[in-house]
């Protein structure tokens, strides 16, 4: 889809989904303004499990190496609960490796705190937050189906507009893969891959390229 594009327009391409993404939840939010209840400290997103396509994964990991050190290190400190909570969870995931529909269900119900969310219960990395977070308060199609945070005043048997996560998701694939067709003995089919954020933020990005996509 994209080719070999130098890797600056890669990400130029993914700012404008980010700006899509952005725009979607405003409209939304003057479409239905009692319905989109997001507001400073509901952290409700916060503690959403989901994995990120390497695209995503380069861009924070970037941005959170120009935060002061401080900063840095309380995150890197909470990298380690959330990373016993995920192991905790992939160990229940075991027994459901051939229903992703259960597996699907559990992942949704799971509450893991991420550690870009600060002491003041405000994203450390507000500014360049993953996608699937800057829409979380809006209906979304993920896998074909809308879904909304509980915390939303959206009810069953009205319509609403939803924002095709499915869609962005897709190009947020394709941009990881043109990413990676762009660096010498990296495997451009591994651009599937999601990563969690603990491990972004613990591994420089090199390494995350090398440990996971050579």
């Amino acid at each position: 889809m994209f080719g070999l594009v130098p890797t600056k327009k890669i990400f130029e391409l993914y700012e404008e989904i980010v700006s899509k993404a952005d725009r979607a939840f405003e409209s939304m939010k003057k479409e239905s303004p009692d319905e989109v209840r997001c507001k400073l400290h509901c952290t409700d997103c916060c503690y959403a499990v989901f994995g990120l396509f390497l695209i995503e994964a380069v861009r924070i990991r970037n941005q959170f190496e120009l935060l002061d050190e401080k900063t840095r290190e309380g995150a890197l400190a909470r990298c380690e609960s959330a990373e016993k909570d995920l192991a905790l969870l992939q160990q229940k995931l075991e027994k459901y490796k051939n229903d992703s529909e259960q597996i699907i269900h559990l992942v949704g119900r799971q509450r893991i705190r991420c550690p870009l969310l600060g002491e003041n219960d405000e994203c450390i990395l507000y500014g360049s937050r993953p996608i699937t977070c800057r829409v979380y308060g809006i209906p979304a199609t993920i896998r074909g189906k809308s879904r909304v945070c509980s915390k939303a005043g959206f009810k069953g048997g009205k319509y609403y507009s939803s924002f095709d996560l499915d869609q962005v998701n897709k190009q947020l694939y394709m941009l990881s893969k043109a990413f990676l067709e762009r660096i010498d003995g990296t495997d451009p089919s591994k651009a599937s891959l999601l990563l969690a954020m603990p491990r972004i933020l613990k591994t420089p990005t090199d390494d995350l390229i090398a440990e996971v996509f050579r």
